[in-house]
């Protein structure tokens, strides 16, 4: 999957700076014996038409694939509630009173199901990365004070995953990690 989007990148990066040369190529100034170039302004609609049609073709292939619309149409198995508070992240199956937090002691998913973390934050902003056991990080969300940010994931591999604070929030941020089991 990674490598076909490293190709497509590659092929649309050639075809831009093919473009951006012929078009540098063709509209260089021309000495005084000549006219100068014929219709430099279309030559200039067409490009800029042909690379708004390239990106238009790319956002409607790659925005239904990113990670808000991945699941949308399905309810989840499990809701987990996530406070994060400097240096801590509190997960439940129920929501985190904001006033005393506190959260389970492990928390345990199945493969293949959809899991949807109800992320924020209880006093400066953290980030909500999720690693797999190789440490590859596999998805990530804001954790924002006053706000809800909504992520949906199907683990697909067993194992212990890790959660880490992606986001500088003081002195002991190091230290801001949790884990969950995935059977």
């Amino acid at each position: 999957m990674h490598y076909s989007i490293l190709l497509f990148f590659l092929i649309v990066a050639v075809i831009s700076i093919s473009v951006f040369v012929y078009v540098f190529l063709t509209s260089k100034q021309s000495d005084n014996n000549t006219t100068g170039m014929a219709n430099p302004l279309q030559k200039r609609f067409w490009f800029i038409l042909i690379l708004l049609v390239i990106l238009g073709i790319f956002a409607s292939v790659t925005i239904p694939k990113s990670p808000y619309y991945l699941f949308a149409d399905e309810q989840p198995k499990a809701v987990v509630h996530v406070a994060a508070m400097q240096f801590n992240f509190f997960m439940s199956d129920s929501a985190i009173d904001p006033k005393m937090p506190k959260g389970e002691d492990s928390i345990t998913f199945n493969t293949n199901e959809l899991v949807e973390f109800r992320v924020t934050s209880l006093d400066v902003n953290h980030g909500f990365a999720i690693y797999n056991a190789s440490n590859k990080l596999i998805a990530q969300t804001q954790a924002m004070p006053g706000y809800v940010n909504r992520l949906r994931f199907k683990f697909k591999e067993p194992g212990t995953y890790h959660i880490f604070c992606l986001e500088y929030c003081g002195m002991a941020h190091q230290l801001m990690r949790t884990t969950f089991t995935v059977k």
